[in-house]
Formats: structure tokens, sequence, C-alpha cells
């Protein structure tokens, strides 16, 4: 019955968008403890959101040496964040700066908040099963191999694996407006995952080293319905740079150089794209301009 009744709650719910505007229909979806916007530095500035992946209780994949995901990603990020804000003329967010828990619904409402022009989510995988590489996803409106779908589950519910959803229908409608958020921005979102996979594996060595020393698998661009894009309203990408279930790339994430070379690998994937989508189209005229006389 579930199912039955998603194409009539799909239906109200784009009648219901149709009589009001984009923004509100992102606030009738957001969390009621949204974060507020930051404000930007300089008028014109654009604001680029970096997501390191989880936090505080939430420690995300383990390595067999006792590393963490949380750790790894939030030094990458920083890492990311630095390189931008120095080569760049954009305002860079992190939805964490220190080990806390933040939600997923969260890590998306600030991206919206900020009218964030891009946003990047940092992970490190796990596998139960030998695996190795780096991989970059955006997000998927349909189901997909039984891999992928593993994955999207253990990253949406890492921190909420007993939480029960009482109200079934509600949550349905919820799920079909943060579908829709993400889902104007799936050719944009792949483009930005082409260009930061296409850097990520050539990147990841170190100088005066053998080339195998640091470098990781190319693992592709793949889709994924993972929670933390779904609802951000604009470009957005999740990156799992190695995996640190595996005991040899978990050596390499706690590496501070090979954490400088992901992020800027990244960097010039994000370079690549911003050259591809050319410059911003100039802002509106507030006043038209008058008619010529006849």
């Amino acid at each position: 019955m579930k199912n039955a009744r998603r194409p009539l709650l799909a239906l109200a719910v784009l009648a219901a968008l149709a009589a009001a505007t984009a923004p509100a229909a992102f606030s009738a979806s957001a969390p009621t403890t949204t974060p507020t916007a930051h404000p930007a530095s300089l008028p014109d500035q654009k604001t680029i959101v970096i997501d390191p992946g989880h936090g505080g209780l939430d420690v995300g994949a383990k390595g067999k040496f006792g590393n963490v995901e949380k750790t790894v990603t939030l030094a990458i990020s920083q890492k990311l964040k630095a390189l931008i804000e120095q080569n760049m003329a954009y305002r860079v967010l992190l939805t964490r700066d220190k080990d806390i828990d933040i939600s997923l619904e969260n890590r998306s409402a600030l991206a919206n908040n900020n009218d964030a022009v891009l946003f990047i989510s940092i992970h490190a995988n796990g596998s139960f099963r030998p695996a190795t590489g780096a991989e970059t996803f955006y997000m998927s409106l349909t189901d997909l191999d039984e891999e992928t779908r593993k994955l999207a589950y253990l990253e949406n519910n890492s921190s909420q694996l007993e939480k029960r959803i009482a109200d079934e229908a509600k949550d349905d409608v919820k799920m079909i407006l943060w579908d829709m958020a993400q889902a104007a921005y799936i050719k944009q979102s792949a483009r930005l995952a082409e260009t930061i996979q296409g850097e990520l594996p050539a990147l990841l060595t170190m100088k005066g080293r053998p080339s195998r020393s640091l470098a990781v698998e190319n693992r592709g661009i793949k889709q994924a319905r993972f929670k933390v894009l779904t609802g951000v309203a604009c470009p957005a990408v999740l990156v799992e740079v190695a995996f640190i279930s595996n005991p040899e790339e978990e050596q390499k994430l706690i590496n501070v150089e090979f954490q400088t070379n992901v992020a800027q690998a990244i960097y010039r994937g994000l370079v690549s794209y911003i050259k591809s989508i050319g410059p911003p189209p100039p802002p509106p005229s507030p006043h038209p301009s008058p008619s010529p006389a006849p």
C-alpha cells in the first residue's frame, strides 16, 4: 500500500508546489532545527559547502588499525577548504569544523540556507569484502545495483540504525520534496562528479616514491540515493576517497601528504568543472529598459 500511495502523494505535492515559490518548498521540507545562514564576506560572493562525512557519535567506517572515517574526512575537508579560499574567490563553509554530530538533513539545509552553488561531501569507504580505490557519486533517482544500495544504506543510517519512522505517509511526502530538490541538478552533478573523479587517481601519489605507493584504483563515477545529496538545491557529489576498511588504504588515509593530495585532486576537479560551465549569467536588471519610441 505504501508504494501505491506514492503517485497520489507526488501529484498532491506537485500541486502544492505549483502555488508556492521554490524557497518555500525547501523550507517546508527542511528539519525544524536548520542551521542559520552565515553572512557572506562580500555581497556577491558565491558559496561552496564542503561536508566532512560523519562526526561525533557517528564515527563512520572503521579500519583494522583503529582509525575512523570521521577523523579522516574532517582533515581532508579542512585542507580542501584552505585550497579553495587561497586560490578562488569563493566563500567556503564546512558542515562541521570539529568532531560533532550533524544530521544529514542539517547538512543539506546548511547549503540551501546559504545559497550554495556547489556541495561536496567527503567520505572514506568501507566494505566487508576486500575492496580498494576512489569513486565519486552523484544522486540517483532510481534503485541501482545491490552493492551501491548497501553503501547508500550504511551512509544513510549509520547513526540512526535503531530509529523507527512513526508516520509513513508524512515520510513519503518529505522524500518526494527532497527528491525534487536535487533532481533539477542531476546533469550538473554528473559533470562535477566526472571532473573530480578524473583527477583523483592521477594525483594520489607521493613525490619521490614509486607511483603505486599512494595511488588508488579508479572505481569511476556512480549513482546512489544518498540522503545527504537528495535535498541539496545545487550541483552535489559525494567522494569516497579510499577504503578505510582496507589495511593498506587505511594507512594512506592517515598520511598527511596523502590527505593533501586528495584535497588537491578534488580542488583541480572543481576548477575544471567551473571552467567547463563558464561564467555565470549577469543578474537581471532591477528595472526594465524603456521601450524605444515608435
